[in-house]
């Protein structure tokens, strides 16, 4: 797997919030910049395809069966998602597993993670733009 590199943050456009996956498996967002589970390392399983790790919760970013968003310790299928970049800048993270049904990692306003079947694209629940974590 190829590494970004770099930890990254992901700020979703719907309500202003950070992703973050927490040590208990819970995957929501936050606006606290300074939260330490909002560090995000993204790797390549191939082009186009990514993982998405919690750096301080060491989880990485999964959808289930029913499209729910979670952590998971080892990186299964579930923890493939199809990175796209949009003609706004900013990326979609799309479910590898459930491509054919298009389901989106998202987040509602209130900081929720929003279950795969109730997203679609066009909806901002879906835009995240990766953000360089700043030194403190």
């Amino acid at each position: 797997m190829a590494d970004y590199n770099q930890p990254k943050l992901l700020y979703c456009s719907n309500g202003g919030q950070f992703l973050r996956i927490l040590p208990d498996g819970k995957v929501d967002g936050t606006r606290d910049r300074n939260d330490n589970h909002i560090q995000l390392l993204l790797s390549t399983e191939y082009f186009g395809a990514v993982y998405i790790k919690g750096i301080g919760s060491g989880l990485y970013l999964a959808m289930d069966v029913n499209g729910r968003l979670h952590g998971s310790q080892l990186p299964t299928a579930e923890c493939v998602f199809l990175e796209k970049l949009e003609e706004n800048n900013y990326n979609t993270y799309k479910s590898k597993m459930h491509a054919d049904k298009n389901w989106y990692v998202a987040l509602k306003k209130n900081g929720n993670s929003k279950l795969g079947p109730k997203t679609t694209y066009g909806q901002n629940a879906i835009l995240f733009l990766p953000l360089p974590v700043s030194p403190d």
